[in-house]
């Protein structure tokens, strides 16, 4: 019975995994708001509209309140990772008070990235989590490629004649790379940016810068990070009649919770 119990012991500890061991998965959802200014050109067949407005000129233009809202989710295997990111934001220049005559412009743009990642160096997603309370001793650097699907649709108002509007859905490739430097065990820099289109269903460019401050703290009793930063997005588009070159860059707001 001894040598029962010492076996099962030993077949135990070499067998099992020890508790802080981390596991191979790990998942995290981000929520962000983010409030863009514009600065583009747009058209719909003969008729083409441009804009140059930073976020407060928008708020005071805007019938709708100009901000966008961001989603992220991230399943990271070891240093294999799988990422779903959309956006949406809807821009409606046409004054407050017009007596029922409109002249401006309407767009929509909703955006989705997905694709695969790898990290080059630093700790995995789970052995930082494992660690959430501690600074790493690395930072961090990923490498990913994916694809952007664009959903745009524009309709420009003209007064006394019919408003043309027009939408389109486009997919193009995308590559890019992002650091996230350690300042403090709570306190961390990430930077991101990636580039796309290449031509690819019309989209000549496409591309996004973005920086962020996080703070690390816990919800919920699991690790949680609360942002703040600033982002830009480039889009240039070109089909017959139909055409969009826009930047649109704010700051941003949101919360990343880790599992």
């Amino acid at each position: 019975m001894f040598l029962s119990a010492a076996f099962g012991a030993e077949l135990e500890e070499t067998t099992g995994e020890p508790e802080n061991t981390p596991k191979p998965w790990a998942i995290n959802l981000s929520l962000y708001m983010w409030f863009p200014g514009m600065n583009g050109s747009f058209a719909n067949g003969r008729h083409s509209a441009s804009v140059d407005y930073s976020f407060l000129d928008i708020a005071g233009k805007l019938r709708n309140f100009p901000a966008a809202f961001m989603g992220r989710l991230e399943a990271n295997y070891e240093r294999l990772g799988f990422y779903l990111d959309g956006n949406y934001m809807q821009m409606d220049f046409r004054p407050r008070f017009d007596g029922g005559i409109s002249k401006g412009l309407s767009t929509e743009l909703g955006i989705m990235d997905y694709g695969a990642m790898y990290r080059l160096f630093g700790p995995t997603r789970s052995e930082r989590m494992q660690r959430w309370t501690e600074k790493s001793k690395s930072n961090i650097l990923d490498v990913y490629l994916g694809g952007r699907t664009l959903w745009l649709s524009n309709q420009i108002q003209l007064r006394g004649l019919p408003s043309p509007a027009m939408s389109q859905t486009l997919t193009a490739p995308v590559l890019g790379g992002r650091i996230i430097v350690e300042l403090s065990p709570e306190w961390f820099v990430l930077m991101d940016g990636n580039a796309g289109g290449f031509g690819a269903d019309d989209v000549s460019f496409t591309g996004a810068l973005m920086g962020l401050v996080g703070y690390r703290t816990t919800l919920f009793d699991q690790p949680a990070s609360i942002e703040a930063g600033f982002k830009a997005l480039r889009v240039d588009v070109s089909k017959p009649g139909f055409e969009t070159n826009a930047t649109m860059s704010g700051p941003f707001l949101g919360m990343s919770h880790f599992w």
